[in-house]
């Protein structure tokens, strides 16, 4: 699913640059559910954010799906980020002013998917996710938990093949944060493929397989029995 190559992310301050990734390799299989593990300033957003075309790498080389992203139009990448990653966020990134079934459908309304179809579609997610009565509550009036299904919902409605989630229970207390940790195992178990970027070994330790960040670089590749480790 993901094949990187030499990857190299610079930022200029000022007059000075700043090297946010150093030179990193790895592959992420179809179906994997892989944790990016390392503590805050170790590179680990920085390489998500080039995963998910939220920023552009440098130098090196990055492949989705066995197509080279290097080599697409703005325009052509944003159509097939749209269609084959779905985002979870640490701070859930909902908007407020629209209802649980209206944040849902915006990624549908993007690929213009017409309304009855959208909102059928929505309906069936959010139910999936256990919040079938709190379709048209807004985000102030559910729990953090039920806020983050909300952005699991969304990142699944339109059925993407790779989910990518950033401290996906940063924000959220131990109990509700096992339950978000359950639903990620559960959508990868159904054949999705999972990747985590997380600081806490407690998520690290439900994933097959763990990349390690520090200052930039990928420390380590440690599998399954290494993971469990960390519990």
């Amino acid at each position: 699913m993901i094949r990187v190559r030499h990857l190299t992310k610079d930022y200029r301050l000022g007059s000075n640059t700043f090297r946010a990734l150093h030179d990193v390799t790895f592959d992420v299989e179809t179906g994997a559910m892989v944790a990016i593990m390392g503590q805050s300033g170790s590179g680990k957003t920085t390489l998500m954010n080039v995963l998910g075309g939220l920023d552009t790498p440098t130098d090196g080389q990055y492949w989705l799906n066995g197509r080279e992203v290097g080599r697409f139009d703005p325009v052509t990448w944003s159509h097939i980020r749209n269609r084959t990653i779905g985002f979870v966020f640490q701070n859930f990134n909902l908007v407020p002013t629209l209802t649980a079934i209206g944040n849902v459908e915006l990624p549908l309304i993007y690929r213009r998917v017409p309304p009855r179809i959208r909102r059928t579609r929505a309906v069936e997610v959010l139910g999936a996710m256990g919040l079938g009565e709190r379709l048209h509550h807004y985000p102030t009036q559910l729990s953090g938990g039920q806020q983050q299904r909300v952005a699991i919902a969304r990142a699944l409605v339109g059925d993407p093949p790779l989910l990518l989630a950033d401290e996906p229970t940063g924000n959220l207390d131990v109990n509700t944060g096992r339950e978000i940790l359950s639903v990620l195992q559960e959508l990868h178990q159904a054949g999705r493929t999972v990747v985590v970027v997380t600081h806490a070994p407690e998520v690290a330790a439900v994933c097959e397989r763990v990349l390690r960040m520090q200052d930039g670089r990928m420390e380590a590749q440690r599998f399954e029995e290494d993971a469990h480790e960390l519990e």
